[in-house]
């Protein structure tokens, strides 16, 4: 007996997804955010600059991003940098600091900043401006230090015209140089100025007194450890 083939039915087959429909499974946010259900999604940041605002650390506290880029970094963001002075003698030596500091990259010198007043004399300028060339020769073969003879020699040079100044002397200067109050801090590192107008005046105004190699960045870099400048971003429990 001849049997006829017969067909099967094909399963039925899902309509294929349109062009611009959305794939299937939880949508990721957008907005930044983790998702309502608590799921393991990462934030999604909204911009490359999301990564230069205050940062929570592990301990618990809201740093600028900077901060952890090295131990010295560390103790200097938490300790001195944007700390107003009040002697003579802490307006020298963070005026030293920055100088010493200068044409560096940032940061990385915070942790050499101990040796500074290890091996000149605290930074008393009134100390400092006894230095003589033995003094400078024993400095340049210091390994803790910037062995560079031009900084180390403004340094005692500056030293020698400030020694006698008191606390009032050094606001004077900065009132000369028209320095305004400090500004709210940025929400962002990267809104923090390399220089001012107001930096600009203060570097020509030093120069006029006599101090010698502070350009209107290093003046800027003084005027945010002393907190007459904006250093630390909104958030960081070191902003004002």
């Amino acid at each position: 007996m001849t049997t006829t083939a017969r067909s099967l039915p094909c399963p039925a087959q899902p309509p294929a997804p349109a062009p611009d429909s959305p794939a299937p499974g939880p949508a990721l946010p957008t907005s930044g955010t983790l998702p309502a259900d608590g799921g393991s999604h990462q934030r999604l940041t909204t911009s490359p600059r999301d990564a230069f605002r205050s940062v929570l650390c592990g301990d618990g506290v809201s740093r600028c991003p900077w901060a952890l880029s090295t131990a010295g970094a560390l103790a200097d963001h938490d300790d001195e940098w944007g700390t107003p002075p009040s002697t003579s003698a802490e307006h020298f030596a963070a005026l030293t600091l920055e100088l010493v500091d200068s044409g560096l990259a940032r940061w990385s010198q915070s942790a050499r900043h101990g040796a500074w007043y290890l091996h000149m004399a605290q930074l008393r300028p009134e100390r400092v401006a006894l230095f003589d060339e033995d003094d400078v020769e024993d400095l340049l073969v210091t390994a803790d230090l910037i062995r560079n003879r031009a900084k180390i020699e403004a340094v005692i040079h500056n030293a020698e015209v400030c020694q006698d100044w008191d606390a009032t002397r050094w606001n004077e200067l900065l009132a000369e140089a028209q320095v305004p109050p400090a500004e709210p801090p940025p929400q962002n590192a990267l809104d923090l100025p390399d220089s001012t107008a107001a930096s600009r005046r203060l570097s020509l105004t030093l120069r006029s007194h006599g101090i010698v190699l502070v350009g209107p960045v290093t003046a800027h870099r003084w005027l945010q450890r002393i907190g007459r400048a904006p250093g630390h971003v909104a958030g960081c429990f070191r902003a004002t």
